[in-house]
């Protein structure tokens, strides 16, 4: 009977309207937001490039990452958002594999070099005015910057993005000079169309070179093929002036990545050297792409 009696009682409570759901608040309004918006996930660097033996024996016949564990959205306010507009650092752990083999004889036989990263970038969110019944609270995401890879530990790693652009023909269309720099969702994210002939610049960094050449760079995105394919300072490929520190790698675009993005990557030569020292080191910043469509 006591029981019975119990459960009347939430029954009549809960018909009644007393029990009544938690009230989110903005910050939890603006963690939905993040938690669902493709534009602050990063687009993980784990797509496989051709062979490279056809190119240049000093790198690997073949390497690609594999993602074996992503962390949760770590996410981290910088002001309050009762103002109405936030900056919000959110970033997410990212453990991999870099399977590699360094042998050029046509045979797949990778070694595995253990990968720990750090995937962050900034966001700017606004709350629109008489939004508090709208989705996510009326919070809509406004601005981001690139997100930046870099090895969790920081203090191993060495070689550095500085700068990359895209060039649409000889029109640069979107350029980066700062990975805290933001960028409009709306209008200032890079757009490209499928058949467009493209071309990506980029200049590295490396703080302790030990080999000739330092580092091996790459560019991911709606590539032909392959969705990654390694940039060249040596007069071609695109590259318009050879031995000037800027990278480059120019192609029509072609639809070989789920979600578009443009990604320059680089690796040190020392990580490609060999097949198992565990000595990964590897930066990189990327931005989501928008695609223009036939129609």
């Amino acid at each position: 009977m006591r029981n019975l009696l119990i459960a009347s009682i939430v029954l009549l409570l809960v018909a009644g309207g007393c029990v009544e759901e938690p009230q989110l608040t903005d910050q939890d309004y603006i963690r939905e937001l993040l938690e669902q918006s493709s534009l602050v996930d990063p687009d993980a660097l784990d797509s496989k490039g051709e062979e490279e033996d056809a190119r240049s024996v000093e790198s690997p016949e073949a390497w690609w990452r594999e993602i074996t564990a992503v962390g949760p959205l770590q996410i981290v306010l910088e002001n309050d958002p009762s103002v109405g507009v936030c900056t919000v650092t959110v970033c997410r752990s990212l453990l991999a594999d870099l399977n590699i083999d360094v042998v050029h004889d046509g045979v797949l036989d990778p070694g595995i070099k253990s990968i720990h990263d750090v995937a962050s970038r900034r966001a700017i969110v606004r709350k629109l005015e008489q939004g508090g019944s709208g989705p996510h609270g009326g919070w809509i995401l406004t601005h981001i910057t690139p997100v930046e890879f870099s090895l969790a530990s920081g203090y191993e790693q060495e070689v550095f993005v500085q700068s990359m652009r895209l060039y649409e023909g000889e029109d640069l269309i979107w350029e980066c000079n700062d990975p805290a720099a933001f960028y409009d969702v709306d209008t200032e994210l890079p757009e490209l169309e499928e058949g467009a002939l493209v071309r990506a610049e980029a200049e590295l960094l490396h703080t302790s070179p030990q080999y000739d050449p330092e580092f091996f760079v790459y560019v991911h995105g709606p590539c032909p093929v392959w969705p990654r394919h390694r940039m060249f300072d040596n007069g071609c490929y695109g590259d318009r002036v050879a031995d000037d520190g800027t990278y480059s790698y120019e192609w029509y675009v072609e639809d070989t990545t789920e979600r578009w993005h443009f990604a320059v990557d680089v690796i040190d030569a020392d990580t490609m050297e060999d097949q198992h020292e565990q000595d990964y080191d590897s930066g990189a910043w990327g931005i989501r792409v928008r695609r223009v469509d036939y129609y």
